[in-house]
Order: C-alpha cells, then sequence, then structure tokens
C-alpha cells in the first residue's frame, strides 16, 4: 500500500464478510500494513495474514491487478 493515492476501497463481498465476521476498516488497513504471512490464491490475488494489536488473526484478500481492493475477509 503506501501511496496516499491508493486509499482502499472495499467489494460488497468484503463489506458483507466484514458485518458478520465484526472485523473493522481499521483492522482490515492494519493487515494490509503489518502482515507477517503473505501468498497467493489460485488466481494469483495476495493474501495477507496479520495478527491484530488485540490478538485477533485476520486474512485479507486483494485483487491482484490493483491491490488496494479487497475482495474479501476472513478470521
Amino acid at each position: 500500500m503506501g501511496n496516499e493515492n491508493d486509499k482502499v476501497k472495499y467489494l460488497p463481498h468484503a463489506h458483507k464478510r466484514m458485518r458478520q465476521r465484526l472485523i473493522s476498516e481499521a483492522e482490515v488497513e492494519y493487515c494490509l500494513n503489518n502482515h507477517h504471512i503473505s501468498y497467493t490464491d489460485r488466481e494469483g490475488n495476495p493474501i495477507y495474514v496479520a495478527e491484530t494489536p488485540e490478538g485477533r488473526r485476520i486474512k485479507v484478500v486483494v485483487r491482484k491487478e490493483n491491490q488496494a481492493i479487497v475482495i474479501t475477509v476472513g478470521d
């Protein structure tokens, strides 16, 4: 991320999963900036995993073409 022009955008599916799992945008952005594990899914989309300062482990999947777009979120 790093660039101010890379404001994070969320697909509707990501917002749905965030509501279901009670994951905040702050937690997602923390994960994107402080992940300790990263890998890609079958389609080549980056997946980032981080433990928040509160001790919660979350996973964020972003688009391979534009990593400022969040596809889905899990815990």
